[in-house]
This record gives C-alpha cells, sequence and structure tokens, in this order.
C-alpha cells in the first residue's frame, strides 16, 4: 500500500481574515495596557507630587504627623486672628479709646508676629498634638458647649491698661557684690522720694526721667510699658493685681516690693473696657474656614482643661518640696565674658562734642581735640572737690559726649575685660561674638592692681570716641570664680547664710540666700534637679545656667501645700515648665528643609 503525502490546504479566505482580527485586538489591547500604564504612571507622579505638596508630613510627635496642608491651614487661621485684631484695634482707635501711638504700638507687635507666623504656627501645633495625646490617656476631652464658649472668649477683647512703671532696683554699693540692708533701705526711701514728688504736683514723665537719669533706675522711655491685658503685664502678681484695681487713669499703686528686691510703683494712663466683637467668628469662618477654627477652639478647650489638672496638681494640691537656702553669682553684664570684672561710671568728652567726630577728626593737635581735654581736665578738677557731683554732671548733655549711657549718669553696670574691646570672645556655647566698647586704653587704666574704689582717673584718650573720665567703684572676680570661692568656704565649714549675706547678687542675700520651699516646676529643671538630689543637710553641687551659677543648701523636706504667695508665682511657671517637659519626653521629629520653607513664608499684610 502506498502512502502518498497531503499537500496543506490553501488558507481560506476566512482564516485570513480572523488572524487579522485577532492581530487588531491584541494590537488594541496593547496600546491601551500601555496607555493605561502610562496614566497609571502619571496618575502616581501626580500623586506622589501631590502627596509631597500638601500631605507629607512636615513633623510629628509620637508617630503622629503634621501635614503641610495641615500646617499652612493653621497659618492661614492664625494670619486671620492677626489680621482682625489689627481690625479692632483700628476701631478702637477711631472711637477714640486709645491713641493713635497706641494703635501703632499694637500694629507694630502684630506686624512682628506676622512675619514669623508659619514657623510660631508649627510649634503651636507640635504643643497642641503633644497635649491632645496627654488628654487622650487621661481621659479629657471637649464638649460642643465647651467650644461655644472658648469661641465666645476668643471674640472678646479683654480690659487693657496703658501702664506706667516707676522702679528702683536692689543694688550693692560697688565694691561689694551682695545688697544689705542698708541698700534696700537706700532704694525704698529713693521709690518714696519719687512717689512724693508726683503726689506734690510734679508730672510723672519728669520723675521717671529724673529717676533714669540717676543710675539707680530701669525707667528707660518713661517706664512705658504700653497697653497690656492682666494676663500679660510682665511683672510681679501683686503688682500686675494693683494694677488692674485701680479705679481710674491717673491712679498710683502703693510702692511695692519685688521678687528681685527692686521697688516699683505704677500708674496707668488709660483704661480699656472689655468688649465683644460680635463679627469675630463669621470673619474666622469665612476667612480660615469653619471647621478649621472650630478644631482650634477644641485644641484651646483641651489645653485649658490639662493646664486646669496640672496646676490642681502641683499648685493648690500638695507635692515634696524641699525647703532651701542659696548663692548666686551672675553676670550682671548679661553677656558672656572672660576674667575679672570692673564697675565705673564714666563720661566722654567729644572733639565739636560728638564721638562720631573722633573718628574723622583724626589730628589730635586739631583745636577741637584741645578742647575736648581742656573740658575733660576741668571735670576732673570738678570731681576731685566733690566726687559725688559725677553722677549729676554725667547726665548733663552739655558736660558728657556719651550718648550710650549718660541717661543713667554715666553708669555701667560690672563687665569683663574683653567687654572693653571692639569685638569681645567669641561665647563658648553658641561661637558668637558681640559689638564691645571699644575702649582699650580705659581697660589698661581701669584694671591696674592696687586702684582704690571711687578713684576719678585723669582723662584717657580713645581715638574712637575723645577724652574719657572713669569713676572707678570696684572690681570683682568672675562670676564663677566668685561662686566657686563661696562652695570651698562652706565646704570647709563656714556658715552657708553668712557667706550669702557677703557673696549672693539673689534678692534673697539679705537672709541669708532663704529661697524658702521649692516646689515642682518651680524653678529650671537643671537647678531643681540639683535640689532633690543633694542630700538632706547637704550642699549642692555648683549649677550654671543663664550666665549665672548657683549653689543650694537643702534643708528641709515635707509634702505640703504651697502658701498663696507661693501659688502666686507658680501660677505664672508650672504649665509652661510641665508643657516643656512633656515636649522634651515625647519623640519628636521635623524636616528640617520643609521647616525652613515655612519659616521663611511670609504671609502678605
Amino acid at each position: 500500500m502506498t502512502f502518498r503525502a497531503r499537500t496543506a490546504p490553501r488558507p481560506t479566505r476566512r482564516r485570513t481574515r480572523s488572524s487579522d482580527t485577532r492581530r487588531a485586538v491584541y494590537t488594541t489591547v496593547a496600546f491601551s495596557l500601555a496607555i493605561a500604564c502610562a496614566l497609571s504612571l502619571m496618575g502616581g507622579v501626580f500623586a506622589a507630587s501631590y502627596y509631597k505638596d500638601h500631605g507629607a508630613p512636615v513633623a510629628s510627635v509620637n508617630g503622629e504627623g503634621l501635614s503641610k496642608d495641615a500646617v499652612n491651614a493653621r497659618v492661614k487661621l492664625n494670619t486671620a486672628l492677626y489680621k482682625r485684631r489689627l481690625v479692632e484695634d483700628q476701631l478702637l482707635r477711631n472711637q477714640g479709646k486709645i491713641t493713635t501711638a497706641d494703635e501703632a504700638a499694637l500694629e507694630s507687635s502684630i506686624s512682628t508676629s506676622l512675619s514669623t507666623v508659619s514657623s510660631d504656627s508649627l510649634t503651636q501645633m507640635i504643643a497642641e498634638v503633644a497635649v491632645q495625646q496627654y488628654a487622650a490617656k487621661n481621659g479629657i476631652s471637649a464638649t460642643d458647649q465647651q467650644i461655644d464658649a472658648q469661641i465666645v472668649k476668643d471674640s472678646t477683647r479683654q480690659e487693657m491698661r496703658h501702664v506706667k512703671i516707676i522702679s528702683v532696683p536692689l543694688q550693692a554699693a560697688p565694691p561689694a557684690t551682695a545688697s544689705t540692708q542698708a541698700d534696700s533701705d537706700k532704694a525704698l526711701a529713693t521709690a518714696q522720694g519719687y512717689l512724693k514728688e508726683i503726689q506734690g504736683g510734679k508730672t510723672w514723665d519728669a520723675v521717671s526721667t529724673e529717676a533714669d537719669t540717676t543710675g539707680l533706675s530701669t525707667n528707660s522711655g518713661g517706664g512705658d510699658i504700653g497697653l497690656s491685658v492682666r494676663d500679660s503685664l510682665n511683672v510681679d502678681p501683686d503688682l500686675a493685681s494693683a494694677v488692674f484695681a485701680l479705679a481710674k487713669s491717673g491712679d498710683m499703686t502703693p510702692i511695692m516690693k519685688g521678687s528681685d528686691g527692686s521697688y516699683r510703683f505704677a500708674t496707668v494712663t488709660e483704661i480699656v473696657p472689655s468688649w465683644v466683637d460680635n463679627d469675630w467668628k463669621s470673619t474666622m469662618d469665612s476667612t480660615a474656614g469653619a471647621g478649621t477654627y472650630r478644631d482650634y477652639a477644641k485644641n484651646e478647650v483641651i489645653k485649658q482643661a490639662v493646664q486646669a489638672q496640672v496646676e490642681a496638681k502641683y499648685i493648690t494640691g500638695p507635692t515634696v518640696q524641699r525647703y532651701v537656702r542659696e548663692i548666686a553669682s551672675r553676670n550682671s553684664f548679661g553677656q558672656p565674658g572672660d576674667g575679672d570684672e570692673v564697675k565705673i561710671s564714666l563720661m566722654v568728652f567729644a572733639p565739636n562734642h560728638a564721638e562720631a567726630n573722633a573718628s574723622t577728626d583724626t589730628t589730635l593737635t586739631d583745636a577741637a581735640w584741645t578742647d575736648a581735654l581742656i573740658r575733660a581736665k576741668a571735670a576732673v578738677v570738678t570731681l576731685h572737690g566733690d566726687a559725688s557731683k559725677f553722677t549729676t554732671m554725667a547726665a548733663n548733655k552739655t558736660i558728657n559726649d556719651d550718648t550710650s549711657f549718660s541717661s543713667g549718669g554715666g553708669d555701667l553696670p560690672w563687665i569683663p575685660a574683653d567687654w572693653f574691646n571692639a569685638t569681645t570672645k567669641a561665647d563658648p556655647t553658641t561661637g558668637q561674638t558681640n559689638q564691645g566698647l571699644g575702649l582699650t586704653n580705659v581697660q589698661a587704666a581701669v584694671f591696674k592692681d592696687g586702684l582704690p574704689a571711687g578713684t576719678i582717673l585723669d582723662p584717657i584718650l580713645e581715638p574712637s570716641v575723645g577724652y574719657v573720665v572713669p569713676l572707678f567703684e570696684g572690681r570683682r572676680a568672675a562670676p564663677d570664680q566668685r561662686i566657686a570661692e563661696a562652695a570651698w568656704a562652706v565646704n570647709n565649714g563656714a556658715d552657708f547664710a553668712t557667706q550669702a549675706k557677703l557673696l549672693s547678687e539673689a534678692s534673697d542675700a539679705l537672709s541669708g540666700g532663704e529661697l524658702g520651699w521649692v516646689s515642682p516646676y518651680m524653678l529650671t529643671s537643671t537647678q531643681q534637679e540639683a535640689i532633690f538630689k543633694t542630700p538632706l543637710g547637704r550642699i549642692s553641687n555648683i549649677v550654671a545656667i543663664n550666665r549665672g551659677f548657683y549653689l543650694y543648701q537643702v534643708t528641709q523636706e515635707a509634702t505640703r501645700v504651697a502658701d498663696p504667695e507661693q501659688q502666686a508665682k507658680l501660677k505664672n511657671v508650672v504649665f509652661p515648665s510641665w508643657l516643656a517637659e512633656l515636649q522634651a519626653s515625647s519623640l519628636i521629629w521635623e524636616d528640617t528643609a520643609s521647616v525652613a520653607a515655612l519659616a521663611s513664608a511670609t504671609p502678605a499684610q
């Protein structure tokens, strides 16, 4: 049997048509898939871009993120809050309730806040999240009624008073470091004298100017605090209460001794009653969004509830407290410096009565320089006859050409040697330098060993300003050296209270350094840690903080409720300190680049 290969059949027209159709379907599907992939890719890019610009967190608190959109919404709200206050201030001015100068001062403060509103908003929200997390753990929440009440509170402008204060600080008579009872009595008598002058008909501003030129006061600008609400008046609680208890403009408080030992009394020149802005809520809702503003009010209610709980525990409730004495040694210039410090007052006699001329009239034989030297020598002759005239002469602008210290009678604080240079040494902590006095020849003269306190030095040529006539009042060791000497003395048997009276620069030196009962959050965390870690009856290690040095003696420990005076002081510090500790114990992360971008964003004003 023979087999024959079968020839392949020729493709039919139908099969060709079917293949073409299949190919077209495949091509269409492939093209569709390609388009879908492209769209998906584009969508992914868009989603990633949107997330980066809106949803990406710029910070987180214990894993809870704060998105850019959330922060920007708060920035918008805070900007609206500030701008509404500007409208209210303008309304008060138009109604004659505040002066144009008052409005300008309020506007300047708000403008400053607006310039940092972005970074401030983020800081505000980080604190809010930490508080909300604490509240959630402790069963604290906000009801709708509480939120509504908070919105009404937001719309209410608190009573404002224009406050002026005359202050006479407690100062140790150089070359002594610690103030004595005689120093305190002198400060009180000076304050009483100022008060009697005003009661006798002299104007407040005239007496304030007089106080500012004695070298014993801090009344620059007439002691004018400006308009302030009760909670923002940064003075001792009893003085703030007295200010807001005054019945009418022109009334004066009694003289009060502050926690720093200074004596102060105050007056008010304007009283702006509390009032409600009926358009407040509608403005916030339309400008920032009703939901955003209500969330803000809710957060405020929760914060106040947490604050009330914290204060009930640490202010009005019983706490473990320690009774403490202290010795304090501080850099009175408020800036870093090296080595010994000197206390001087000075006058300047410049060519043509202007320090600026010294840099241009460089020929010391010029008639203007000769005249400056003649005037300086005449002043020295007068002072050798009666050194007590120095303050009056230094405050007289027809005699003293200095513009930096003349208002205080030529008085300078205790300052270290390097501050006499044109530029100070770098701060070891920050690396920052500061502009110094530029009086190196004066430095050489006043730091000579053995110079008696009260010496009037002959005119000293300083080419940058003119001829300088200093009154040398004393020399002392640097703050760290002074506290080290105190620590050595008490650790070798010296009585702590006696050393405090001799060496401490704290206002409680008069009572032997009796700081009193110290309770949680009353002092800084560094100070508190040292006090509560020191065994009873012992002396703490030296504590360095804020350009000051402290030494503590712990004598007692008890669980007690703070007395009313202590509670008044704690009211201002407990919650801020507690909140700072809460944040310090939280895991807080910030996107530094995004935060920098927020900080650089300034809204239109």
